[in-house]
């Protein structure tokens, strides 16, 4: 077994400390510095781990809003359609009303009803002028932001009017959504053929292949555009009319109106101040546009 050495402190004095026990200056200087430097280390990590360190008392971050759509809306997604032989395509999806806004619907947010046919409130608004129906959109828009529902980015509104043709046809290249032959009107559409001469609750007829009713008549719907001639010989990405004009285009076909009327490809105009008992509107939702 090999001997322990002896501790230097236990030696005499004035013995002579064996050389493995003494360290020379320099190293002594070593050690020092490096012991020092470590602490030094050390505590400039502490302190980096307090400035991370986030108070107790600071406010959570917020919640992103999720997009939370009207349930009697239909998912529009982007897409083209053939307008006067050229392409005309919706580069954004967004979202439109299966159903033309009801007269309850319509009431309830703006406490009054304008319709000249009243008696049934799931009957659609009419009488309605163009300024009304934005002013419902942006009402709307008002409540599903305070609710939680709706992220900045969106806003309800009105459709623009190559927005609500490419929904109307429906991925179709019909005069209807429903075909060539209007004597199958009767199972789509209200018109004067079979209107009796009056509104009708909505949703009573069936739907377009995208899901949404009362496309073709029952009442005229508001579109967002301002009339003008189709631009001629050239292929369009997301339309939106002329910026000022005196009339607002509307769609749709009506009770008051023959079945050819309500082809997708018609169109109407009217003084955006004006409102009459065949023109309401169904609601949209969408990206702002910037």
């Amino acid at each position: 077994m090999k001997p322990k050495s002896p501790n230097p402190k236990d030696l005499p004095v004035g013995h002579k400390r064996n050389p493995r026990h003494q360290r020379s200056k320099p190293a002594r200087l070593a050690i020092w510095i490096w012991c020092f430097s470590g602490f030094w280390i050390l505590g400039f990590g502490v302190l980096l781990l307090g400035c991370n360190k986030k108070p107790s008392g600071s406010a959570p971050a917020a919640a992103k809003t999720v997009l939370v759509p009207l349930t009697n809306m239909a998912l529009i997604k982007a897409g083209t359609f053939i307008r006067q032989n050229h392409p005309i395509t919706i580069s954004r999806d967004f979202w439109l009303c299966k159903y033309e806004v009801t007269q309850g619907e319509y009431e309830m947010l703006m406490t009054n009803n304008p319709s000249h046919f009243k008696g049934d409130t799931n009957r659609p608004v009419e009488r309605v002028r163009y300024y009304d129906a934005v002013a419902y959109c942006s009402v709307l828009t008002k409540r599903e932001t305070d609710a939680g529902r709706l992220p900045s980015a969106y806003a309800y509104r009105l459709p623009t009017e190559a927005e609500w043709e490419y929904a109307c046809r429906a991925g179709t290249t019909n005069l209807f959504s429903f075909g060539e032959d209007a004597a199958q009107a009767d199972q789509y559409a209200w018109t004067l053929e079979n209107s009796e001469v009056t509104t009708h609750p909505v949703g009573l007829k069936r739907a377009n292949p995208w899901g949404l009713r009362d496309m073709h008549g029952n009442v005229w719907e508001w579109t967002s555009d301002c009339f003008a001639d189709y631009p001629t010989n050239v292929a369009l990405v997301d339309p939106t009319g002329p910026a000022e004009g005196k009339y607002k285009v509307f769609r749709g076909g009506s009770w008051n109106h023959a079945v050819e009327f309500a082809r997708c490809r018609n169109r109407f105009m009217m003084s955006p101040t004006e409102g009459i008992y065949f023109v309401g509107f169904r609601v949209a939702l969408g990206e702002v546009r910037k």
